[in-house]
């Protein structure tokens, strides 16, 4: 999402999030899924910033063809006068838009200060040759496994028992089933129930240690 930069003279300009929002409330459990998110985020805001420089070019356009259209470019009136009403409203949020891109410079500086944090830890587990997509993807099930252990563990703490939906969805990953064993959060003589794979053979349940799943 772009922030909107011709930004109305009653409002105040504001940067896109906090520092607070991107280092603990943006998606990412583990050290790769955020650096994902943190990636898309400073690609945003590092567009954003290049539009300082079009709305300049643009507005130097429209005032150099104004002066063309007033000095015997045979401008009509009506072309003249909406050309003037484009260059004041664009002056009337000159303030405003300079405050939010340097809000937008500001931001961009903290991204690149957790991202800095975030690789101190990532770098580490790096698979060799691996780039930061890659790593992303082969992350995905630690990701997933943290993800819903938190989630079922905020059900425990606030209802006394995880939901039925977030049980089933982490028995769809055995690793994942396995950790939840680990930690407590599921008893670990639990086993997943699979079905016959053979659908013209006898309809039966098999319940299966997760490991081997």
């Amino acid at each position: 999402m772009e922030q909107d930069f011709n930004i109305g003279k009653n409002r105040m300009a504001s940067k896109f999030n906090s520092e607070f929002n991107y280092r603990y409330q943006v998606i990412g459990d583990t050290p790769w899924e955020k650096i994902k998110t943190l990636q898309g985020f400073l690609e945003g805001r590092i567009r954003a910033a290049a539009l300082e420089e079009v709305g300049n070019l643009k507005n130097q356009a429209k005032i150099a063809k104004l002066k063309h259209l007033q000095n015997g470019g045979n401008g009509l009136e009506h072309e003249i006068l909406e050309l003037k009403a484009e260059i004041l409203e664009a002056k009337s949020h000159e303030t405003t838009a300079k405050e939010a891109f340097e809000l937008n410079k500001k931001e961009i500086e903290i991204l690149k200060k957790l991202l800095k944090e975030l690789y101190v830890m990532a770098e580490p587990t790096r698979i060799p040759g691996y780039s930061d997509e890659e790593m992303w993807e082969a992350n995905q099930a630690n990701e997933f496994t943290v993800n819903i252990g938190r989630e079922i563990q905020a059900e425990m703490i606030c209802n006394g028992r995880p939901s039925p939906a977030k049980l089933k969805n982490a028995m769809s990953n055995p690793h994942t089933w396995n950790a939840l064993k680990q930690v407590g959060l599921v008893p670990k003589e639990t086993k997943i129930l699979v079905g016959n794979d053979n659908p013209s053979d006898k309809i039966k349940l098999i319940g299966v240690d997760d490991e081997v799943v």
